[in-house]
């Protein structure tokens, strides 16, 4: 249910990390390249060479790393922190495996972002030591289930389960990838450590492991990791949350934002999970919104792909994780599903790609007005937000032009409350970016995001809830 809070400004100092890597840029719809600017070039190591070099290890291992970090945090809460949810004996272990599961009253932020954040590092624990992504969620899940009945003296949250294991493979992986791209076992010295420690930021599941297994201390010229071509953008300027649909009267906040694509989605081969994936981040800072205003990532399990005249289509299967939240709107949760995706041809200035998205929520979350006045049955707390399960629709379009490029966007979720307020929570929300080409890999960016909720209760009136944000940012493209 709860854990270590986890600092939330790593990502900017793992991306000041990757940006000081030495990397050579390449042109839009080169024959290298999908994107504006890209960071490196494909490269798949040679298998037998890893298995040499890294060999999978016993399965055990991954598991019962997960226990004992279980057993390190369940200490440090109740010798250091003193926790009361942290007291733990086999009568509460007994009477958890009694109760089964249910539901807790967590904070938003502790369920649907700190949570998978925990998972990530389950998981990795295992992707280290070898394992695919699938057996590595398996670890990720057990290790959550261990904590849930184990590690607590309140019954088993489902949805915490549910976030950490699921939602915590999803960013577990794309924390791998991310690390990934940062080792380098060529580099010796004050180089190499701030190398690991880069990786590290991003990974310590993995950290932890190669310091046991002494690859942190290996100089070697081979080439054991798997890198894709990476592209995106990063953005510094301001926003404006207002409540309803006036410009006025609004929130305003310094804001940073991250846009980051991994790997060629079109791309002919054959495709793992998470060869490609999407993410996009926005941080304020100096306002009075959360520091997390937004952390949305989708990845690509398994596809097909098929030339349509001059472009190429692509159908599969992609995972989501979607966390956003300001002091309008609370929405998060991790879902599964179809989507489809199409390309136009690279000849030409200009350029088209769309995708399109059905997926099942397995657990989400949406604020409701009327979540506190239903209380968790053994707690005496209610939580500010409706969970359950649900289904997630997205449109996305990508316009480039010689002078820059348009996006449009539609996310749409649908969450029956299984835990709240009877009832359901039908959220969309439209953001239409444009960038400006500036000089060189600088540009000048607009965006807005439209806000409407529609809440149907059972047992309260229903609500209609608007907001608008503005932003406004410079703009770097790597």
């Amino acid at each position: 249910m709860r854990r270590i809070g986890i600092r939330k400004l790593i990502w900017i100092l793992a991306v000041i990390i990757l940006e000081m890597q030495s990397i050579q840029a390449q042109s839009l719809y080169s024959s290298d390249s999908d994107s504006l600017f890209a960071l490196f070039t494909d490269y798949i190591p040679d298998q037998a060479q890893v298995d040499t070099m890294n060999p999978r290890k016993p399965l055990w291992i991954p598991v019962i790393e997960g226990v004992g970090l279980n057993l390190a945090l369940a200490s440090f809460n109740a010798y250091v922190v003193n926790s009361e949810f942290a007291k733990i004996s086999f009568k509460t272990v007994k009477h958890n495996f009694e109760i089964g599961w249910a539901t807790d009253a967590d904070a938003f932020s502790g369920n649907m972002f700190s949570h998978p954040f925990h998972g990530s590092i389950y998981y990795n624990l295992a992707r280290s030591s070898g394992y695919n992504y699938w057996t590595s969620m398996g670890v990720a899940a057990i290790s959550s289930w261990q904590w849930e009945y184990f590690m607590e003296n309140e019954p088993p949250a489902l949805n915490d389960w549910i976030m950490t294991s699921v939602g915590g493979s999803m960013l577990g992986e794309m924390f791998y990838r991310f690390s990934n791209s940062i080792l380098d076992e060529s580099l010796q010295g004050a180089k190499r450590v701030w190398n690991e420690i880069g990786a590290g930021i991003f990974n310590p599941g993995r950290l932890f492991n190669r310091l046991i297994y002494g690859r942190t201390s290996r100089v070697t010229s081979a080439k054991l990791y798997e890198k894709r071509i990476v592209f995106g953008e990063l953005g510094f300027g301001a926003n404006n949350v207002a409540e309803g649909t006036s410009f006025e009267n609004g929130q305003k906040n310094g804001m940073f934002t991250m846009d980051y694509t991994y790997g060629r989605l079109f791309k002919s081969g054959k495709v793992k999970p998470f060869d490609f994936f999407r993410f996009s981040m926005a941080l304020n800072g100096g306002g009075v919104q959360p520091l997390i205003g937004q952390f949305r990532v989708y990845g690509i399990l398994h596809g097909k792909k098929s030339n349509v005249g001059n472009g190429r289509f692509l159908w599969g299967v992609f995972q989501h994780f979607d966390y956003l939240e300001n002091n309008v709107y609370q929405i998060g949760g991790t879902s599964v599903g179809l989507g489809v995706g199409y390309r136009s041809s690279k000849e030409g200035s200009a350029g088209f790609v769309g995708f399109l998205h059905g997926a099942a929520i397995l657990m989400g979350g949406v604020n409701s007005e009327y979540a506190e006045n239903h209380k968790v049955s053994f707690l005496d707390s209610a939580r500010t937000y409706n969970m359950g399960p649900g289904a997630h629709a997205k449109v996305e379009t990508f316009f480039r032009f010689s002078f820059g490029s348009l996006y449009l966007g539609y996310s749409f979720w649908w969450i029956h409350a299984w835990d709240g307020a009877p009832g359901d929570e039908l959220v969309g929300m439209l953001s239409p970016k444009l960038r400006f080409k500036v000089y060189g890999r600088w540009f000048l960016g607009l965006e807005y995001l439209f806000y409407h909720k529609i809440g149907l209760y059972d047992d309260y009136d229903n609500t209609d809830v608007r907001n608008n944000e503005q932003r406004l940012f410079v703009a770097y493209s790597f």
